[in-house]
């Protein structure tokens, strides 16, 4: 791809989770489903670079096995989040016909591959950097989690710009209270509870977002206009940003049950990014003639504005445009790659 190619795909997460037979749901006595196999790719095209580390150099693409050093020993196993900040797993001691189970706070993962594994979840920190242009940055529409167990895993991406701390937890059903009713219950403090009549005081519901909440508003092409409601943020040219992902087991979905045992899922993450593009050029109609105002040769013109849309160069400023109604005019996109091209002005003669 060259520099002027709007969608660069920045991120991609690939990974296969077997479930074994001896796993039970989040509300029996023990939990220890495992991914069995697993590749993830960190993947970086022109113009930004992934880091494994702030001062580390750039680099186009990174193993899970280079951050989990003895990945054989992973195991992914049930917890609990409503923040994607503090997890919760299940301390069921002697048994249930002994005492009654518990509640933990598990320790911050802190970057630590023996942390990770010890949890039972993926948190794994990460950088992007922009090179000469500037990059809206969103979750690409390919992204997806196949298979029983995909209603009870959760993806979670946090970061911080501008001084605002922002974490999303997305999932394969949405939950938010509103168009989508709550569901799960996720933990939210330690302690010895009654198994099969939890104290409300343990839990609360946990907002779920749809993987197309920040999609870039490219849900069906990766030519779509870019909506800026529905991207993580927009880095600026030669700037470095940290995001986090964290990957789990939700044991407080509804769908966390002994059914997910001894079956697959397959998962796909990918980070897309576009170039900003210019400011639409200030050019109007001259209905008179059927000539356009403004009109220079480093723009382009056509009589549609979709993905599909082939541009014409404008090779006379003067050109007439007679036989149309509407033409969308914008900037041509530098050569040199230096620019983007602009948004479209429509020019409207009657």
């Amino acid at each position: 791809m060259d520099k002027k190619t709007v969608f660069k795909i920045v991120f991609l997460i690939g990974l296969t989770v077997a479930f074994v037979a001896t796993s039970y749901s989040w509300f029996a006595e023990k939990s220890n489903p495992s991914i069995s196999e697993s590749q993830i790719k960190v993947a970086a095209a022109e113009g930004l670079v992934i880091k494994l580390q702030a001062d580390s150099a750039g680099r186009t693409n990174v193993n899970l096995n280079t951050i989990i050093s003895d990945f054989d020993e992973f195991e992914l196993k049930q917890v609990s989040s409503a923040s994607a900040l503090d997890f919760y797993t299940i301390d069921f001691g002697e048994g249930l016909t002994m005492t009654n189970p518990k509640y933990v706070l598990l320790p911050p993962v802190n970057n630590s591959a023996e942390q990770m594994i010890a949890n039972g979840y993926v948190d794994y920190d990460f950088y992007l950097q922009t090179e000469d242009m500037p990059k809206h940055v969103y979750l690409h529409r390919d992204t997806i989690f196949d298979g029983p167990a995909s209603n009870s895993i959760r993806l979670s991406v946090s970061y911080s710009f501008n001084g605002e701390a922002t974490t999303i937890i997305f999932g394969e059903t949405p939950e938010n209270g509103i168009t989508d009713d709550y569901t799960t219950k996720a933990i939210i403090k330690e302690g010895d509870f009654t198994y099969g009549n939890t104290d409300p005081t343990f839990y609360t519901n946990q907002l779920v977002r749809e993987y197309a909440y920040k999609d870039g508003g490219r849900s069906n092409s990766d030519e779509d206009p870019i909506d800026l409601d529905s991207i993580f943020f927009t880095l600026p040219a030669n700037t470095m940003i940290k995001v986090n992902i964290k990957i789990w087991l939700e044991g407080g979905d509804v769908d966390c049950t002994n059914t997910i045992a001894s079956t697959f899922l397959d998962a796909v993450i990918k980070f897309g990014s576009a170039n900003i593009l210019r400011d639409a050029p200030n050019v109007y109609a001259n209905v008179n003639n059927y000539t356009i105002t403004n009109l220079t040769t480093e723009m382009e013109w056509a009589t549609t504005n979709t993905s599909t849309t082939t541009w014409n160069a404008v090779t006379n400023p003067n050109m007439t445009f007679v036989g149309y109604n509407t033409v969308y005019v914008r900037y041509k996109a530098a050569s040199d790659g230096s620019t983007t091209e602009s948004y479209a002005t429509p020019v409207n003669f009657g």
